[in-house]
């Protein structure tokens, strides 16, 4: 978690579409880090120090984003304006106001909405 909070605080693409990203970063890092984390230890044969040394490379940390940060504030707005229209209707969402998004994308990016406060302080 600390190498996926270190490389995303020193992203500055990152920090310029997601301003409270230094935030973000700090409380979890996400879960996509911690699968990371896991699946480079696996692939060292659960040798901690190769693993660890792997996951920091001589060029730096590994960079691993998450759903939340491909996409652009106004891409979230738009999300959230087509949910609104079609529910849960993801072909709908893709078609009329995403067309440049997977299908996957855009499911992956729902899931990964509503565990932001946004979503919460909409449902209350």
């Amino acid at each position: 978690r600390a190498v996926g909070t270190f490389a995303r605080a020193l992203d500055c693409s990152s920090s310029i579409r997601q301003p409270s990203l230094h935030m973000s970063a700090a409380a979890a890092s996400r879960d996509i880090t911690l699968f990371h984390a896991m699946d480079t230890l696996q692939r060292n044969g659960y040798d901690l120090a190769k693993a660890m040394s792997t996951l920091v490379p001589q060029g730096g940390p590994v960079l691993c984003r998450d759903e939340m940060e491909e996409w652009s504030a106004s891409e979230a707005m738009l999300f959230e304006e087509a949910l609104e229209k079609y529910g849960k209707d993801f072909n709908d969402i893709r078609q009329d106001f995403l067309p440049w998004k997977s299908l996957a994308s855009i499911v992956q990016f729902y899931y990964m909405w509503k565990t932001t406060d946004r979503y919460i302080q909409q449902v209350r």
